[in-house]
């Protein structure tokens, strides 16, 4: 007899109990002393602003100025509005942390000097007193501190010209911006630059730029409305070893009768064989956007062998599951190897113009879409790249899922394990593994590496990049098998795929991890019905990632090169077992109230009067609201979550949250270290905690918060979210599920989760 499927438990919106956040702060109350002579400091260096603007152009009579604020005023609650607001230098976005963007004009920097030298109500000293320094941007700032003519000899040539990307200030006024377009655009015609203005990067100015020498690239460096200067970064397939060929195994399983048995994936790559009568059957279509004396389709047809027989031409690892996807082929990278032919690259514009012609195709059928690609340009803590926002704003307008992968890092030796900081500072993660909504995937090793030093199973393979992200959110996401390879680069040990014709070989790569990531994540996509919102399958995947070589929770510290781990058993993970429980929360909050469920069930077998004990996780995603003009502030909202009881206090009931973020050490406050600690602002959380010996309370409360910044609450926002919630017993004996269904069921309205039949993978006979 066949065993009962135990569901995972949906909790029905509109059940949580919206309540109003209580109001608090405190008077205002200065971060340091503000004397008349930090004010008189303040004010001079507001001076050289305004001879700057007495000389400049009518039409150019605004300057971006740079206020860096101290350490300790980075919170909202902290943010100087009484200083920088429309009668003065109003915010127009920001860099760093703790840097901000300000516009200055005649009359509103005369005002705010004004208001240094004179203003001395307790809210302006206070907001005097967050400031560290005032001064116009530069062309330092522009170039991120490089010298033009380092820009220059690195940007990619065409025609003998570098190929520049320039990006504008948004001063937040169409009226006011446009003139500043056309002022630049007419700067470049004055100096017959040739460019192109790029109206794919939405929510951005951006424009490329054909420089003739460093001089042009100065020139740009220079010009007041612009807000940085770049190379344009390009992307091509990541670099192939290809080794140990052999005849492809004749006992691969065919697609089957009816398609829609399997999910699609889509590989945005270097073009899929179509010399592969097996594999061509599995391709449901075909995008193609290089010419065809650039093809060279090795990578993208070894990434959709793994997609499709990961598991049966890696046989001896069973944590490659059988989980086949049909192949969605969209080919964007033009051939690298120079010993292939032609060689060519895909710049930015280009690549999201593809990126979106198929993506309007095709997004309903193609959840998942996999980018095993990369850049030359090493993600930043400070900012997002430009690319990876956009990938953001593809993903949340279409609704699908982009799988990234975290990048390869080719210089011997190779990043060892345990890594240095210098190592791990040389190894970061490359363009667009910083992108928010995408899950970006780091390699681990299948194998023991022979050689003295070697990477051991479940350690991170020496090639994989590794994070943290900007403003310290963890990257990669995941982790999968990648292969293994000296620290020399000697002696590859690899993972198993199609490389070709009716050939197989072996190759290393995150390239290769990340589509062992795409296949599982298509799976859930694939099972659950309804089709799950991208945040709920994003926290599926994650609930159920762990250390492989502990098979617990990643250790605290290694978040940078695991992740949150490697996503197993996607299966078991849909469902429940006789010993735990997983229900999953989905809702909306609003500014200035949270959610609660209060008198939340716990299991009867997990309790003994007021004590209570067992193993607690919880997994919490959601898309947070994004704006580019604020580089590090890039996300603009964060959703906290608290799991605990309630207990006597001196002044009545008192709520302890149990369950605590993993990752963290919450001792100390400032936002600076809630940032890079506590993954403030981070679009996935986990929590966790073991209690084996129980803690005493009267009842159990869930509560969901929303914390914002920038005054987006005032354009009505609403914040969606994603949590499960796990109560186990930590020995696997304890009735949990039946006890929490009863009592969910008197708690609360419910469904289960619900799954379509698996569909029985089998290899042919030979």
């Amino acid at each position: 007899m066949p065993q009962e499927r135990l569901f995972i438990k949906v909790i029905l919106p509109k059940q949580g109990v919206e309540q109003r956040v209580p109001a608090g702060g405190s008077p205002p109350k200065p971060l340091k002393a503000v004397t008349a002579h930090f004010r008189n400091t303040l004010a001079v260096r507001l001076g050289e602003v305004e001879r700057a603007l007495d000389i400049a152009p009518p039409q150019s009579k605004v300057v971006p100025l740079t206020v860096t604020l101290e350490d300790k005023a980075l919170a909202k609650s902290h943010r100087p509005t009484e200083l920088f607001n429309s009668r003065t230098c109003p915010v127009i976005g920001a860099g760093k942390p703790g840097q901000l963007y300000v516009k200055g004009t005649p009359n509103g920097v005369a005002e705010l000097k004004r208001l240094i030298k004179e203003g001395d109500s307790p809210k302006l000293e206070k907001a005097i007193s967050t400031v560290r320094s005032i001064r116009a941007v530069g062309p330092a700032d522009r170039l991120f501190g490089l010298e033009a003519e380092d820009v220059f000899r690195v940007a990619p040539k065409a025609a003998r010209r570098a190929k520049v990307k320039v990006s504008l200030f948004d001063y937040l006024n169409p009226r006011e911006q446009r003139p500043k377009s056309e002022h630049f655009e007419r700067l470049l015609q004055e100096h017959s630059l040739t460019f192109a203005k790029h109206d794919q990067f939405t929510g951005q100015e951006v424009y490329t730029v054909d420089c003739r020498t460093s001089a042009d690239v100065e020139l740009l460096a220079k010009a007041v409305m612009v807000r940085s200067v770049s190379p344009l970064p390009v992307f091509r397939s990541l670099r192939d070893m290809h080794f140990n060929p052999r005849t492809m195994p004749t006992t691969l399983q065919q697609l089957g009768a009816d398609p829609t048995d399997f999910p699609i994936v889509a590989v945005v790559d270097s073009g899929v064989t179509a010399q592969n009568p097996l594999l061509q059957q599995w391709v449901y279509r075909r995008e193609r956007f290089v010419a065809a004396q650039e093809e060279n389709t090795y990578h993208g047809s070894f990434v959709a062998g793994l997609l499709v027989w990961g598991h049966e031409l890696n046989p001896t690892h069973s944590e490659v599951q059988a989980h086949p996807c049909r192949i969605f082929d969209v080919h964007v990278l033009p051939n690298s190897d120079p010993t292939h032919g032609g060689v060519g690259f895909i710049a930015e514009p280009e690549l999201l113009q593809d990126l979106e012609e198929c993506l309007k195709k095709y997004a309903n059928d193609v959840k998942v879409w996999n980018l095993s690609l990369g850049s030359d340009e090493v993600c930043q803590l400070d900012r997002f790249s430009d690319f990876a926002v956009q990938l953001d704003e593809l993903q949340e307008r279409y609704g699908v899922s982009f799988v990234i992968a975290a990048g390869n890092y080719q210089n011997p030796p190779l990043l060892s394990f345990p890594r240095t900081d210098v190592k791990a500072e040389r190894g970061r993660i490359t363009t667009p593994a910083d992108s928010v909504l995408g899950i970006t995937v780091g390699a681990i090793c299948h194998v023991d590496h022979p050689s003295a030093g070697g990477a051991h199973r479940g350690e991170p393979a020496p090639f994989s990049r590794n994070g943290p992200g900007p403003n310290h959110i963890i990257k990669p996401d995941l982790t999968h098998f990648g292969g293994n390879v000296g620290m020399d680069l000697a002696n590859p040990i690899g993972l198993t795929s199609i490389s070709g014709g009716n050939t197989v070989a072996e190759d290393i790569g995150t390239s290769f991890s990340t589509p062992l990531v795409s296949r599982q994540l298509a799976y859930v996509y694939h099972r659950v019905t309804p089709t799950p919102s991208p945040t709920l399958a994003r926290a599926l995947i994650t609930h159920c990632a762990r250390d492989l070589r502990t098979k617990g929770r990643i250790a605290e510290g290694e978040d940078r090169y695991f992740g949150f781990g490697m996503p197993v058993g996607i299966d078991q993970a849909l469902e429940c077992t006789p010993w735990l429980t997983t229900l999953v929360f989905q809702e909306t909050l609003r500014p200035g109230y949270f959610l609660e469920w209060d008198n939340f069930p716990y299991p009867e077998s997990l309790t003994d009067g007021d004590r209570y004990r067992g193993e607690i996780w919880m997994t919490l995603a959601y898309p947070p609201k994004r704006n580019p003009n604020w580089g590090s502030e890039y996300c603009e909202t964060h959703v906290d979550a608290h799991f605990g009881i309630t207990v006597d206090g001196k002044l009545g009931p008192e709520f302890h949250g149990q369950v605590p973020p993993e990752h963290s050490n919450p001792g100390q406050l400032w936002e600076t270290f809630q940032v890079r600690v506590l993954r403030k602002w981070a679009p996935v959380r986990t929590f966790y905690r073991m209690i084996p010996r129980g803690i005493t309370g009267k009842k159990w409360r869930l509560v969901v918060r929303l914390l914002s910044r920038h005054d987006v609450e005032q354009a009505n926002l609403n914040q969606p979210f994603a949590l499960i919630l796990t109560i186990a017993d930590p020995e696997q004996r304890a009735p949990v599920y039946d006890e929490m269904a009863a009592m969910l069921r008197a708690r609360f309205q419910t469904q289960n989760l619900i799954l379509r039949p698996t569909v029985r993978v089998q290899t042919n006979a030979s």
